[in-house]
């Protein structure tokens, strides 16, 4: 079971239920404050704005569920 799902218009929408958290700090995206961390990098990063990096960032279609799955986190952080 897959745990990311396309959004309409064709937005990806990620799970991280189970992704980590640090100290506010600001998103390497946007700029703004968050607490949520980038299963990849582990660095600052709003999960909106990873949605929409992947949706922008895409090439294909192969390239976009390889980029879901990469910043997803299988596993519960403890």
């Amino acid at each position: 079971m897959s745990h990311a799902t396309s959004a309409p218009a064709g937005g990806v929408v990620l799970d991280w239920r189970h992704a980590a958290t640090g100290p506010p700090a600001p998103c390497v995206l946007c700029g703004g404050l968050t607490v949520c961390l980038s299963p990849l990098q582990g660095v600052p990063c709003h999960k909106m704005c990873a949605e929409a990096w992947i949706t922008v960032h895409a090439t294909s279609a192969t390239d976009r569920t390889r980029l879901i799955r990469t910043h997803t986190p299988r596993k519960a952080v403890p």
